[in-house]
This record gives structure tokens, C-alpha cells and sequence, in this order.
């Protein structure tokens, strides 16, 4: 998601990625590509990876 957020020189920020998992299953990556000003670092990539697991077979657990 683009952002028109701008920070300061050695501001902190915060970003948030989400990752459709439905439908998957085993190893899944993504990539996230940060966008910056800054002319010694364009562009960051972070490299996202998980373990999806089946749970097909998992009771469901409801509140009551």
C-alpha cells in the first residue's frame, strides 16, 4: 500500500504488510518494496516467508 506519510531525518516509522494466506498451504514468500528519498537507499526490499499449516483437520473451538 502506498502512503503519502512523510518522516523526518532519523524519524521512526511504522509499516504494515498483509498477506492473503487463504487457499494456501507449506512455504509461501512475498516481497515488500519501501519506497524512500534518501539517494544512498531508494529502495528497500523486505523479504517476507512463512510456514502456512493445514488445519482442515483442527476442531473448530467456539465462545460461548
Amino acid at each position: 500500500m502506498a502512503s503519502s506519510s512523510r518522516l523526518k531525518p532519523r524519524e521512526k516509522g511504522k509499516i504494515t504488510a498483509r498477506v492473503n494466506i487463504k487457499g494456501e498451504e507449506g512455504f509461501i514468500s512475498s516481497v515488500v518494496r519501501v519506497l524512500s528519498n534518501d539517494p544512498a537507499t531508494p529502495v528497500v526490499t523486505l523479504f517476507l516467508e512463512a510456514m502456512i499449516e493445514d488445519t482442515t483437520d483442527t476442531p473448530s473451538v467456539t465462545k460461548k
